[in-house]
């Protein structure tokens, strides 16, 4: 009996941290979110530059941006400019940015997966 009760509390500790960081209302229905329903929001940005680069993976608030911008795009760049300096991007100043996004139900979840630009406003 002692175990399953540890047990129970890491598994309820578990799903606080796990939703910690997400958010707590379904970007598809507005319902309350069940951590058991995430996806990865998974972008690749292009820079003009290393430095542009670097940048931009210790920004958050650029990374957020970029999914907010670019949520639908998969393994390559969509943009063409530098979303720091504005200039020409290179092909080879990639990097990604990710979001975990929490679901009320599998058929939210779904729904955001065929068009995540039409909800990826609507996560807080």
């Amino acid at each position: 009996m002692k175990h399953f009760l540890y047990a129970l509390l890491a598994g309820l500790l578990f799903i606080g941290a796990a939703s910690a960081d997400t958010n707590k209302k379904c970007p598809v229905s507005g319902k309350d979110v069940d951590p058991a329903h995430t996806t990865t929001v998974k972008v690749t940005v292009g820079f003009c530059c290393s430095k542009c680069q670097a940048k931009f993976e210790g920004d958050a608030k650029l990374k957020e941006d970029a999914i907010q911008k670019y949520a639908g795009s998969k393994d390559s760049p969509v943009n063409t400019k530098c979303p720091v300096s504005g200039k020409d991007i290179a092909k080879e100043n990639t990097a990604t940015a990710e979001k975990t996004v929490a679901f009320c139900c599998p058929k939210c979840k779904t729904a955001f997966e065929a068009d995540p630009k039409k909800y990826i406003a609507k996560v807080k």
